[in-house]
């Protein structure tokens, strides 16, 4: 099983074989996922390490950091069921967050906001964040009643919990797939196996202290887990601060980058079909080390050994994979399992398809809220040209998990009734 550390992705730019791929150019540096199945049944004198309370796993020495933070998130994610799942891009949160601060009078706003309370507090429904969410936040004016107001609100309406990482989800429904189609029975959800706190929205980090003895790191690394899981938003944003990131400050460069691409391929696209499969293409590239390493996990359980990474043996299994993510993709069943890959590629083709349209550093935080929101989520509130591109005949990306997608502030209202008045039996 994989053992592969739990730590936040590195953001260098990938290299691949397909230029034209935009996706490619935004999917950055993919790490395999930690640990996604469950491991053997706990026998009779010994609790596996999901089973155990919290406090009895940070304190055993057995129970690594890495089996320690998917054990958590699991539990966070059974918590959760029979909740829908409400997404709102950074408008509707303004929205939300102007009514409660009274700065929204309408009554249909008002109503909005007046349904997601209740549908919280009767246990019905949640609104998760994601990363493009926080880092949008932290874009806002830094007031009480701007940046500090949308946080206490998320606070409120998230029951503190994000969607992890656009990155970290590639990679488990990947591993997932693989484990699943080569019979692997005792494995999580992979529902279970894409929800963190808000805290970690942005990735997982861990302290590393050298020298210090090393059942020592593990405890205080817990420890420090612990703490950041708890931490509100309204916290956070305080300790963030308002220095620029530096994926933000990239970020326009990028999307030149990408602009002069896409021009200097638009001439080789016929059709939005093979605008998609060149997307994929570009995707599986990055993403194929990820195969790679997952049949070499299967290979040390199963006959003891597996290629180094790096070596020749593993390079071909990587291409092999690759090849193989391509081919798989035409498949219905496969396109549902990658689910994260296909969204993403598919909004990337739309754009690429549409000539005359240039990319714009929004499209970007655009397509991550749609992607987290369409792929897990029930709901999708959002603004009217990222509703009608994913709900376009061609691609009918709001029917992968039958998301129900508006950016009417009275539709969303009827959909949130909706839900209220129905018992949600969604995972």
């Amino acid at each position: 099983m994989l053992r592969a550390p739990l730590s936040r992705t590195r953001n260098c730019r990938a290299i691949g074989h397909f230029p034209s791929s935009a996706a490619q150019q935004c999917i950055t540096h993919i790490e395999t996922p930690g640990r996604i199945m469950v491991g053997p049944p706990p026998s009779c004198e010994e609790e596996s390490e999901e089973n155990m309370p919290p406090m009895a796993a940070m304190n055993d020495e057995r129970t690594t950091l890495d089996q320690y933070v998917r054990s958590r998130q699991v539990n966070l994610a059974r918590s959760l069921s029979g909740r829908a799942k409400i997404y709102l891009d950074t408008r509707f949160w303004i929205i939300a967050r102007d009514v409660a601060s009274g700065v929204c009078t309408g009554a249909v706003e008002q109503e909005l906001l007046l349904l997601l309370r209740r549908g919280v507090a009767d246990g019905k429904m949640f609104c998760p964040i994601s990363e493009g969410i926080f880092v949008e936040l932290m874009k806002q004016k830094n007031t009480s009643s701007r940046r500090l107001g949308t946080a206490r609100l998320i606070d409120e309406l998230s029951l503190g919990v994000s969607i992890t990482t656009h990155q970290s989800r590639i990679a488990t429904e990947i591993a997932h797939f693989i484990y699943s189609t080569c019979g692997e029975n005792n494995i999580y959800d992979v529902e279970e196996l894409v929800w963190t706190k808000l805290s970690y929205a942005l990735g997982y980090v861990h302290p590393s202290m050298p020298g210090r003895e090393k059942n020592s790191i593990l405890q205080l690394q817990k420890s420090f887990f612990d703490m950041m899981w708890e931490i509100p938003l309204s916290k956070m944003v305080g300790m963030v601060g308002d220095e620029r990131s530096a994926r933000d400050s990239r970020l326009p460069d990028r999307v030149k980058e990408m602009n002069a691409n896409i021009a200097a391929h638009a001439h080789t696209l016929r059709s939005f079909q093979q605008t998609y499969r060149s997307e994929i293409a570009g995707a599986a590239e990055v993403c194929s080390h990820v195969a790679a390493d997952v049949m070499c996990a299967i290979a040390d359980r199963t006959i003891g050994s597996s290629p180094p990474k790096g070596s020749e043996q593993w390079e071909n299994t990587r291409h092999t994979f690759r090849n193989l993510l391509i081919a798989v993709f035409e498949k219905p069943i496969v396109r549902r399992a990658l689910r994260t890959m296909h969204i993403y590629a598919c909004l990337h083709a739309n754009l690429r398809w549409n000539k005359g349209r240039q990319l714009e550093v929004n499209d970007l935080f655009d397509f991550e809220h749609a992607t987290a929101a369409l792929a897990y989520c029930d709901a999708f509130f959002t603004d009217r040209s990222l509703c009608a591109l994913t709900t376009a005949r061609n691609v009918s990306l709001d029917q992968i998990n039958n998301c129900r997608v508006t950016a009417h502030v009275d539709q969303a209202v009827n959909v949130l009734k909706e839900f209220l008045n129905r018992n949600h039996n969604r995972g």
